[in-house]
């Protein structure tokens, strides 16, 4: 007998996290402008409920309002983060949905909608959101950096209830390739190999037999645990999160070295340096070794905030969620390419201090000859008076 195709009810959410620039104090943002969202945490019933500490990254939620996308009420949220990431997202619901359906409808970013008449690319509408609302809360913009401008897109597809109902082992063995299609956006799920599809269901956790979490690198998927949905949700934001201030530093390591190879290089390849302290090479050089000091210390600074994103006490099924989506979003990849520009930047700070130490040095070497030749010169006009 043919398995019963389930249908679903749940809802998509299009994440777009964008970096704004800098940190934000979230107690200087003008709130007269925006329609905040008041949340209250709930707390769970049952004993075996997840609990953390996470420090410093709850957002400010703003009502964004909804808008008819392709034939969908899409309602819109902006999530601003203290360190420096405003969260763009959409939510679709569905009811009653066939797999297929809800496959579709989880590419729905890919590929130009219909807005107000108007026909755009999907990414237009969170990119605009975004510009409006930093710009509202750019006074609470502080420590401020060159942004990096592509933002980092996830989606999340969050199941409530199916008919019949879905065990956790009924996605990884009567629908595993379906499961892959969700995690994909794949429309043709049923040509997926199967190494496709262990490959997207490889990355799972299960608390209870009636629910389940795949992460993938393009979506999470999450069935049942309705009441700590948030929770998982936030643990995910975190993650992509550290993923995108990475790439934000990673960018910023690359234009500064390149800054300092340039300034260094000119430098090195001049002429050699007088030995006055007022030298034009010797301020340059001076200049490029203080503001790879300074800049080192910036990112060093950047990077510890983002080391410490989040401290869990006690609850290790959140920390488990937490390391399985840095595994899978390659943040440990990202972290080491970032310390190792860190640590090419202190060479060339290391350099710079070199060169100086040896011009001080010389420098220093000459102005005591002057001195001995000078005390000879006194001691033979003397002997000559």
């Amino acid at each position: 007998m043919p398995e019963k195709i389930p249908s679903l009810t749940g809802r998509v959410i299009f994440q777009y996290f964008y970096d704004v620039g800098g940190d934000v104090e979230l107690g200087r943002i003008p709130r007269e402008n925006l329609n905040i969202i008041e949340r209250r945490r709930a707390r769970g019933a049952r004993i075996l409920a997840p609990k953390y500490e996470e420090v410093g990254l709850r957002p400010l939620d703003v009502d964004l309002g909804a808008q008819k996308i392709d034939g969908h009420k899409v309602t819109l949220e902006g999530h601003v983060f203290p360190i420096g990431v405003i969260g763009i997202y959409a939510n679709v619901e569905f009811r009653d949905a066939s797999l297929d359906s809800v496959i579709k409808l989880v590419g729905l970013n890919e590929r130009k909608v219909k807005v107000a008449g108007k026909e755009l690319d999907f990414d237009e509408i969170p990119r605009s959101l975004f510009e409006d609302l930093r710009r509202k809360i750019e006074p609470a913009i502080v420590y401020p950096y060159p942004p990096f401008e592509r933002p980092e897109v996830y989606t999340l597809i969050l199941i409530a209830e199916s008919d019949p109902p879905l065990g956790a082992q009924d996605f990884l063995t009567k629908f595993p390739k379906q499961t892959a299609g969700l995690l994909r956006g794949e429309r043709e799920w049923a040509s997926l190999s199967d190494k496709e599809t262990e490959d997207a269901l490889k990355c799972y956790l299960t608390y209870s037999d009636d629910d389940i979490m795949f992460i993938d690198w393009y979506a999470t998927l999450i069935s049942g645990a309705v009441d700590y949905l948030d929770e998982f949700v936030h643990m995910i934001e975190l993650a992509k999160i550290q993923l995108l201030e990475l790439k934000t530093y990673d960018r910023l390591l690359d234009q500064r070295l390149e800054r300092a190879y340039g300034s260094l290089r000119g430098v090195f390849r001049g002429p050699k340096m007088g030995i006055s302290w007022g030298s034009r090479h010797y301020r340059e050089l001076s200049k490029a070794a203080s503001d790879l000091a300074e800049l080192r210390v910036e990112i060093l600074d950047l990077v510890e905030d983002m080391r410490n994103i989040t401290k869990f006490t006690g609850e290790w099924y959140l920390g488990k969620l937490y390391r399985l989506a840095s595994e899978r979003f390659r943040i440990a990849d990202w972290l080491a390419l970032v310390d190792k520009k860190l640590d090419r930047l202190q060479e060339l700070y290391a350099m710079a201090m070199e060169r100086i130490d040896v011009h001080r040095a010389t420098t220093m070497e000459f102005l005591m000859m002057i001195l001995i030749a000078a005390i000879v010169a006194l001691e033979v006009l003397m002997v000559l008076g």
